[in-house]
């Protein structure tokens, strides 16, 4: 069972309010500018999409907590960010952007879903655009941990599919990207006592 739905509805229920953006995030400022415009592929309660449209960047984060996102855009008060109820999965045709970011979402479908994300991504990006990705690897401490329900997949209080760092990496070159960035790592992602082994990637489209 990959969908967690309900889990996130309650946790963002709990903590509605953007509460300062991600190491990645951080990290992935130094490759936008003001004039870019971006995707965040599940935005949870905003807090890296805010970040970066405080940046200037003109952003649209998707998620499922329908909810928290009715929440996020009536306190938000930028004219350049924007949240969406979307499975990000099954986003269909969008205009083109030139920035997509997805943090700690991929790990949470399918390998088949990711795939079809990856597709999409590619399909969504214009020319030398670029993806932006972190995700749980199989050497994180929480790998192995809870019900098995597949290779490298976990159910805790929620769904979680660790991923093997060069298969990843292969997937996204399949799906027609460069890799630009690779590396995997703890010290990346550290939340207060968690530091997880993630991967990170940016990746682009010729």
């Amino acid at each position: 069972m990959t969908d967690s739905r309900s889990y996130w509805e309650n946790y963002y229920r709990e903590n509605p309010d953007p509460n300062g953006e991600s190491p990645f995030a951080r990290f992935v400022s130094g490759f936008i500018s003001a004039e870019d415009k971006m995707y965040e592929l599940g935005c949870g309660n905003g807090r890296d999409s805010v970040f970066f449209g405080r940046l200037g960047v003109e952003i649209i984060g998707f998620d499922q907590c329908e909810g928290e996102l009715r929440y996020l855009n009536t306190q938000n008060k930028l004219p350049n960010i924007r949240f969406e109820a979307a499975d990000f999965t099954r986003l269909g045709v969008k205009p083109r952007v030139n920035r997509i970011y997805s943090r700690f979402t991929l790990h949470s479908v399918s390998e088949e879903k990711e795939k079809d994300t990856l597709d999409w991504c590619f399909g969504n990006l214009e020319d030398k655009g670029l993806l932006f990705i972190e995700i749980r690897s199989v050497l994180d401490d929480l790998c192995g941990k809870g019900d098995k329900v597949g290779d490298n997949e976990y159910v805790t209080t929620h769904y979680r599919r660790f991923v093997v760092f060069a298969d990843f990496v292969q997937r996204i070159e399949e799906a027609g990207f460069s890799i630009l960035y690779k590396i995997e790592s703890k010290g990346l992602a550290r939340y207060g006592s968690d530091d997880p082994v993630v991967i990170r990637v940016v990746a682009q489209r010729p």
